[in-house]
């Protein structure tokens, strides 16, 4: 019974704490066998850990944005395990059904972060602006659902060439960059002004998340920022610059509630930046089935991605239903499988059960949410390169002739332009017009696909080779 444990924990040592293994050697359990409940055990503990890792951080960050108090940040913190949970679950169960686990998508947080900012230079308080993301989420979702279940998936990606994810990503990374920073340097933090000691501790901190990135041993890669945060957390206790969460007030139990923010609101300019962000992550969902069915050894159904594509639609829906972060599949988990060689879904679902559970008992977020906001913003800092990296990929698949030199020149300027045109400058244009010229990153991208789709359409063939980016592992 423990033999086969035994071997996975041999391989995990000889390949230095879980270097990828040989494309020769075999799964030990394929997707659809069920090992012993010592090696689920493990196995789920493991996918538990790295779901953990993957889902934290983020709502820290995005409370700290929205200006959320330690308890706000603790019922977020708890929502959002809850449904990373429940979407993780349904995906297993009933969408591509590979152990996949739904985690806040860079992109998603992105926006929120980017939302905040000019929802704000536009005079909406910060509850309205949750309430119009959670309503553009579940408009999202239900297009997602119509494509998944119509079988559309495969003809609406082509509208996002890599040249249009290019940009999106280099102008989602650009927009986002002054956060990073203010939030790296302890701007706002104790006071409005640049903090040197969170400065330095932010780059020690920084630093280190890059080691564990790059570390020969995939252990340390695949929980860098767990281990980062709780590093930073540890040096700002021992430095006596965070606030001990109050638990005595919180309740043992509680069941998750919905719509954090309040009722949804309907705001034109982001419904369609939210639209338009679940359909570029379509390109996520395929990429993350492609990465897991090679490192599961299984052959895809003719329906694993418009079924994927429908219980998408369905996280986002139920991520604007909590309130929380758009939640979509993540291909780096694709390595848990490449390290254990156990691609069975039992001690998945038993990792995402664990996941609902943590989002019913609300003093875990509570402490959670005692984690320093510069903390998050360093080690998110990681992840946050990648966003650029991958626009800059995407782009180095693009052949760059005259027009699509043209596109893309004409796209960024844009983009990057109006990221500079100060916010009361845009109080007397119409609301709509207002939140998509104050939107640098949306303008640049709505460019790129009317120049290429329509400008451009009669030179588009061949100019761009088909291929998909993970941008949702970020």
């Amino acid at each position: 019974m423990y033999d086969k444990l035994l071997f996975v924990l041999k391989n995990w040592e000889r390949n230095g704490g879980g270097g990828e293994l040989s494309s020769q050697e075999k799964l030990i359990y394929s997707y659809d066998q069920t090992p012993p409940l010592s090696v689920t055990f493990f196995a789920g503990l493991q996918w538990f850990i790295v779901a953990l890792s993957s889902s934290l951080v983020v709502p820290l960050v995005i409370g700290d944005a929205f200006q959320l108090n330690q308890d706000e940040v603790a019922v977020f913190v708890q929502r959002t395990f809850f449904f990373v949970g429940v979407t993780s679950l349904l995906q297993v169960l009933f969408g591509h059904r590979l152990p996949i686990i739904e985690g806040p998508a860079g992109m998603w947080w992105g926006i929120f972060l980017i939302m905040a900012q000019v929802g704000t230079s536009l005079g909406k308080t910060p509850d309205e602006i949750g309430r119009n993301l959670q309503f553009g989420l579940i408009v999202a979702g239900i297009i997602l659902v119509f494509i998944g279940v119509f079988r559309l998936v495969e003809k609406i990606r082509g509208i996002f060439t890599p040249m249009v994810t290019g940009t999106y990503m280099i102008l989602l990374a650009v927009s986002l960059s002054g956060s990073f920073l203010k939030g790296i340097l302890g701007i706002g933090y104790f006071d409005p002004y640049v903090h040197t000691g969170i400065s330095i501790v932010s780059l020690i901190l920084l630093s280190f998340t890059f080691f564990l990135v790059l570390s020969r041993w995939k252990w340390a890669r695949s929980y860098s920022l767990l281990i980062g945060m709780l590093t930073g957390w540890l040096i700002y206790i021992l430095l006596d610059w965070t606030q001990v969460p109050q638990l005595d007030h919180i309740r043992l139990f509680d069941i998750p509630g919905f719509f954090f923010w309040g009722a949804p609101s309907f705001d034109p300019g982001i419904t369609i930046t939210s639209v338009l962000t679940g359909l570029i992550l379509l390109t996520n969902l395929v990429a993350s089935i492609v990465v897991m069915l090679r490192a599961a050894n299984h052959r895809p159904d003719e329906q694993i991605y418009n079924r994927g594509g429908t219980y998408t639609g369905i996280a986002h829906i139920l991520s604007g239903v909590g309130g929380v972060v758009g939640l979509v599949p993540l291909s780096i988990t694709a390595g848990v499988v490449e390290t254990t060689r156990i691609a069975s879904r039992s001690p998945f679902i038993l990792a995402s059960v664990l996941m609902m559970a943590m989002g019913f008992f609300p003093m875990i977020g509570a402490i959670f949410s005692g984690l320093p906001a510069p903390v998050g913003y360093a080690v998110l800092f990681v992840s946050f390169t990648q966003l650029l990296g991958f626009g800059v990929k995407d782009l180095s698949l693009v052949k760059w002739d005259r027009d699509n030199v043209l596109i893309v020149g004409s796209s960024l300027l844009m983009g990057c332009g109006l990221m500079f045109v100060p916010g009361e400058a845009l109080a007397k244009l119409p609301q709509l017009l207002a939140f998509l010229v104050g939107n640098g990153f949306m303008v640049g991208v709505l460019t790129c696909i009317l120049l290429e789709q329509i400008v451009f359409r009669r030179h588009k063939k061949g100019n761009s080779t088909e291929k998909t980016v993970d941008v949702g592992k970020v």
